[in-house]
């Protein structure tokens, strides 16, 4: 009786999971039914553990768990030829029901996606859980085909990115950022990563921002930013208008500075636009353009402020007189 696949079966599911009440009482039972019973617990036990020792079998490959098994049943192939025969059989039982936790493993390992973006390129990236990536152009991000931890980790590695995110509170999503990261549970964001700086910029919800490890963190809802300098450690809190409009082609600015107005027509078209004040402008710019052309746009500046428009190689540089 002791061969019987089901009793086999009932063993290797109370060695995987000790701590089951109803499984415990299942054993408890059936090694009292017999004194061979106990013996059919007692080297199922055994082989369990040596294979065990070698290395957990939830994480090891096929190949490997068959490789521990063989050597456990040479550890005891002193025993006659038909207790041995009869080992060979429960060892295959347990790597056939180890086997499925083997498998199951292997096939929830994530893969690593890297996506990168050239110049005048634009791409959207629609993750597992059914968030939405949209990459700017030189750009670098990397993300799994399949979340399987409690987190849902990406990385950006280079440039800018939109991110629009599923809400899952169970799993936190993270963007890694060299040494910093932003941390959301459901939101929509803008963030810009070189060597030297981060800009983030909530559109929607709130995200926690962590500049490196053992820093205090800083939690920004809708309409907040900052700027931060990788090399000083120092980031600046600001106002966030306009993050998405190199997506949306829209712009809105309230009562905003000139020099700052040039810096957002420059991530809007992708321009350098710099501004060279020759005397100082108070009056802040209020205007809303979608879908307009830069040169435009640079009309109603000239028209607003009576600026010079001059071009230095490929930068424009507006110029109060």
């Amino acid at each position: 009786m002791r061969n019987h696949p089901e009793y086999l079966n009932l063993i290797v599911r109370y060695l995987n999971n000790p701590q089951d009440e109803s499984l415990h009482a299942e054993i408890t039972s059936y090694r009292a039914e017999s004194p061979e019973n106990e013996l059919h617990f007692k080297e199922v036990e055994r082989i369990w553990q040596l294979t065990s020792r070698a290395s957990r079998l939830d994480l090891l490959p096929v190949k490997d768990a068959e490789k521990n098994f063989r050597i456990s049943l040479k550890a005891i192939s002193s025993r006659p030829l038909s207790i041995t025969k009869w080992l060979t059989g429960i060892a295959a039982g347990i790597l056939i029901a180890g086997g499925g936790l083997i498998f199951y493993n292997a096939k929830t390992r994530a893969e690593l996606v890297t996506v990168k973006t050239g110049v005048a390129q634009v791409d959207t990236i629609l993750l597992v859980d059914g968030s939405k990536i949209i990459l700017a152009e030189n750009s670098i991000v990397k993300y799994p085909n399949k979340f399987v931890e409690n987190t849902r980790d990406v990385s950006l590695d280079k440039g800018r990115a939109f991110f629009l995110i599923s809400k899952d509170p169970k799993h936190p999503f993270r963007v890694n950022m060299g040494e910093s990261r932003v941390s959301v549970l459901g939101t929509s964001f803008n963030l810009i990563f070189s060597r030297s700086n981060i800009d983030l910029d909530v559109k929607t919800g709130r995200v926690m921002f962590l500049p490196y490890k053992g820093a205090v963190s800083s939690i920004l809802t809708a309409g907040q930013g900052l700027s931060y300098n990788i090399n000083q450690k120092q980031f600046l809190a600001r106002l966030s208008q306009n993050s998405d409009s190199w997506i949306t082609k829209e712009l809105i600015f309230v009562d905003t500075p000139l020099e700052e107005v040039c810096k957002q027509l420059s991530d809007c078209y992708g321009v350098d636009i710099a501004f060279d004040p020759g005397k100082r402008i108070n009056k802040k710019f209020n205007a809303t353009f979608k879908h307009e052309d830069l040169e435009d746009i640079l009309k109603v500046l000239q028209q607003t402020y009576d600026i010079k428009i001059q071009k230095k190689g490929t930068q424009l540089v507006l110029k109060t007189p």
